[in-house]
């Protein structure tokens, strides 16, 4: 039985009530995956407006937290931005707990830990791209207070709530996206103690910063191949990867030893990106799934699997064989092999093979056993471009689905998975 994701807005704006009259035309949706903290998303993204929302047309995510929770009295070092919903009395996770009583839905909040409005002790607990430069809203999965932090919120969550089960996102580095490309985001962190951590591992973090430094003059001077090259052969950016897979996975390690110790009940699922990406973020999948039972990423292949690959493309390149040549080097650097030029996936996105491509690549990364979601891109497409990702995914290794997103959704979408499920029968 699959889910989907809903945002605060959702349940705050349009009510329980609507949001399970709409769910209920897909059949077969077992998991509601409300976000209990928000990052900085538009709503919907990229454009458009949010289509069955009767108050607002679009939202701005602002990165704070939308539980009945006081993050500051958990972790004084370290803490989340509270929202304003939050500080009139309205509890958007709490709405939906109590309307899903005696349904068949089962609710997951769906908290990101390393991605919003954070406050308190940034300095040991931020991310430093390779030139020293803050990443803003960023936290590392190796700062002092990052595991205490996430260990007591969701603890108290869970005994507010009740819930046992939770899905965590925005585990890993910053890629280049945001409020606005930001290449250099992608190459951290070199704050104090991963440094010290390069050091004790055996990677110089100087020299490091001298091959990242190559790659970006590279790029600058629209050398992709090369850069390309850097990366893949660099015996230092090849370590620097490995360093980033370790720290992410000590993370996750860390927070699920520490909510088993004291909450043995608490299941942590975990939303990866497509394995294509996962790599250079710091998502080692045959690790990570060591600690959990489910996870689900998104081989969203009309979004380019998630990545805003327009905009990196763009970002170095404005002349039209610039971009196509930028495109190929970027295709080769994360293993695909698809036959389209940049217009075409402008126009179209990956090819809809993208989604089994990721899927299997998935299953066999994993440890054996794990449940894999293969999220499902519910916006920005006809009807029939989102069965064919369901019929995709149906074919591949994945055992269900998880769509995104309740709200960015036309109504006409909901019918179209309720039919596409009907016909399975």
């Amino acid at each position: 039985m699959g889910g989907i994701h809903l945002h605060p807005h959702d349940i705050l704006d349009e009510g329980p009530a609507a949001i399970m009259k709409l769910v209920g035309k897909m059949g077969r949706i077992r998991y509601l995956l409300p976000e209990a903290n928000t990052i900085f998303e538009r709503n919907p993204y990229p454009a458009g407006i949010l289509p069955h929302n009767p108050v607002h047309d679009v939202v701005q995510g602002t990165g704070t937290f939308h539980l009945s929770l006081d993050t500051r009295k958990l972790c004084p070092r370290l803490y989340q931005a509270t929202d304003s919903s939050v500080e009139d009395g309205r509890d958007s996770l709490g709405l939906l707990l109590e309307a899903a009583k005696g349904t068949p839905y089962s609710v997951v909040p769906w908290v990101n830990l390393l991605n919003g409005h954070f406050e308190g002790d940034l300095h040991h607990n931020g991310v430093v791209d390779f030139r020293g430069n803050p990443v803003e809203h960023w936290l590392c999965p190796n700062g002092r207070d990052v595991v205490e932090m996430w260990t007591n919120v969701l603890l108290a969550a869970s005994e507010r709530y009740g819930c046992t089960t939770f899905l965590l996102d925005r585990i890993r580095f910053p890629d280049w996206a945001g409020k606005q490309v930001n290449p250099a985001g992608l190459f951290s962190c070199f704050c104090d103690r991963c440094r010290s951590k390069m050091v004790r591992l055996g990677l110089e973090p100087d020299p490091l910063r001298a091959e990242l430094d190559g790659v970006v003059r590279m790029l600058g001077e629209k050398q992709f191949d090369e850069a390309v090259a850097r990366i893949t052969d660099s015996a230092a950016v090849q370590a620097w990867i490995r360093f980033k897979q370790d720290s992410v996975s000590s993370f996750i390690e860390s927070l699920t030893a520490s909510l088993r110790l004291r909450n043995p009940s608490i299941v942590c699922w975990l939303d990866l990106w497509p394995p294509s990406y996962a790599w250079i973020l710091g998502q080692d999948y045959a690790r990570l799934t060591k600690h959990s039972p489910a996870l689900k990423h998104f081989p969203y292949h009309k979004l380019g699997g998630g990545a805003d690959v327009q905009g990196l493309i763009e970002y170095f390149a404005s002349e039209r064989d610039d971009r196509e040549q930028a495109f190929l080097a970027f295709m080769r650097l994360f293993g695909m092999d698809y036959r389209i030029s940049y217009e075409q996936f402008k126009q179209h996105g990956f090819p809809i093979e993208f989604v089994g491509v990721e899927n299997d690549k998935v299953r066999s990364l994993s440890q054996p056993g794990t449940y894999i979601f293969s999220g499902i891109q519910m916006w920005n497409l006809s009807p029939d471009e989102l069965v064919l990702a369901i019929d995709e995914a149906d074919r591949s290794a994945a055992d269900d689905v998880l769509y995104y997103c309740y709200g960015w959704a036309d109504p006409e979408l909901f019918d179209a998975v309720g039919t596409r499920m009907a016909d399975e029968k």
